[in-house]
């Protein structure tokens, strides 16, 4: 956080305050696990585009938090997460805890805030502009397979309504894609207008070097998932182990699963390298080591808003082999940059790791084309000059807060 005495006097003139907040998407703005990493790279390069004026997040802590679990309890655990979480009493008190921490100072004319999990509209000052930055909604995780099983519908139904109300206060809604931009204009009721499409960055410290002799025939490949079953594990280690009947020197590197491998999974020629963190030097040095000697990456997620790892795998010079569905869709032009999959097709994810590990002059050519792709869009300096410019377009119209306010009262 920047005190009001730390806020800058003289900056980029579209400079905001940015909020975040809640624990599904995180408390601090500069921590590496906020909003899955996203958090701290955008404030961090906003910080030094000259664009953030200040940055704060909040959690619900104490006798407050304890009640409100309370009241939303499930027998099973994520439903009981969802229940919390997603509540509009929760959000609200997140709203309430904002509200008292964001310091009050005239050079704060525009809030940007991550997500929907709170109101910024109630925390404006006069004047000013509201806009948010979303890598999904609550619509398509209520869509998902994964994302919503056995929410009931009036909660669901809360959940969406709270969203669409926050929405309609937004002068700008920032997305990481055009599949998320429909949504926000199909099931969340934004005008189109007010959608802007400013893509993400890679949460890399710095942007990895051209390898001229990455070795396109290493038939290695890497697969990242934290949650194994919604990442398709399940139906990509049976893929893999037809692969390596063709191709007995191919080997899978799992990381980010925590735990063991589940029972009953084929595990011959796969590495199973468990849960890292960038921020832990050791783990950093092998993450960065296996994106390096690996010549394919695999992500046949069953649900995946974006996937911050296959921008990644892209900027190594990956080709990737990922979910034809959802957001993650639109980072690969299959055929040019890499290929697409079904989700849950074991023998299309097998026909597709094989024509790459088989072939290494088109993984070359694919990687090639993946990296140039992901220079283009996936990276931090990029995405927040796109923010920028979109924030100073913004600033030609009224806020939406004084049309509204006009609107109530009859003004034309």
């Amino acid at each position: 956080m920047l005190h009001e005495s730390a806020i800058p006097a003289s900056t980029h003139p579209s400079a905001f305050y940015g909020l975040i907040g809640s624990g599904l998407v995180g408390r601090d703005p500069f921590d590496r696990r906020s909003f899955s990493g996203i958090s701290y790279y955008f404030f961090k390069e906003c910080e030094r585009q000259g664009l953030l004026l200040g940055a704060e997040g909040c959690e619900l802590d104490g006798w407050r938090k304890w009640l409100y679990l309370a009241m939303s309890y499930h027998r099973e655990k994520s439903l009981w997460r969802m229940r919390y979480y997603l509540s509009p009493r929760y959000r609200s008190q997140l709203t309430r805890i904002l509200r008292n921490k964001l310091p009050r100072d005239r050079r704060i004319g525009t809030l940007l805030q991550i997500g929907a999990m709170f109101d910024g509209s109630q925390l404006l000052q006069e004047g000013g502009y509201l806009a948010s930055y979303h890598d999904g909604n609550i619509a398509m995780r209520l869509r998902s397979p994964y994302g919503a099983r056995g929410f009931d519908e009036r909660r669901a139904q809360e959940a969406l309504n709270y969203e669409r109300r926050v929405a309609s206060r937004m002068d700008r809604v920032f997305v990481m894609g055009d599949y998320l931009a429909e949504s926000f204009e199909k099931d969340i009721g934004v005008d189109r207008r007010r959608i802007v499409n400013i893509s993400h960055g890679a949460n890399l410290d710095d942007l990895p070097e051209v390898d001229s002799g990455k070795d396109y025939g290493s038939q290695e490949v890497l697969f990242v998932a934290v949650e194994f079953e919604r990442k398709g594990g399940h139906v990509l280690l049976p893929a893999f182990q037809r692969v390596r009947r063709l191709l007995p020197n191919s080997v899978l590197h799992v990381l980010g699963a925590r735990g063991e491998p589940p029972p009953g999974l084929p595990l011959d020629g796969v590495r199973w390298h468990g849960f890292m963190r960038k921020e832990v030097p050791e783990e950093a040095a092998i993450i960065t080591e296996l994106y390096r000697r690996c010549s394919v990456f695999v992500l046949p997620s069953f649900y995946e808003p974006f996937g911050i790892s296959v921008s990644e795998a892209m900027l190594y010079g990956l080709a990737p082999v990922i979910t034809g569905d959802w957001g993650v869709a639109e980072k690969v032009v299959p055929g040019v940059s890499g290929l697409h999959v079904k989700a849950g097709d074991e023998d299309a994810l097998a026909e597709a790791l094989h024509e790459l590990l088989s072939d290494p002059a088109k993984n070359a050519a694919f990687g090639a084309a993946a990296r140039e792709r992901g220079l283009e869009r996936f990276t931090w300096p990029s995405v927040v000059k796109r923010l920028g410019n979109a924030l100073d377009e913004m600033r030609g119209d009224a806020p939406m807060a004084l049309s509204n306010a006009k609107q109530r009262l009859g003004v034309a």
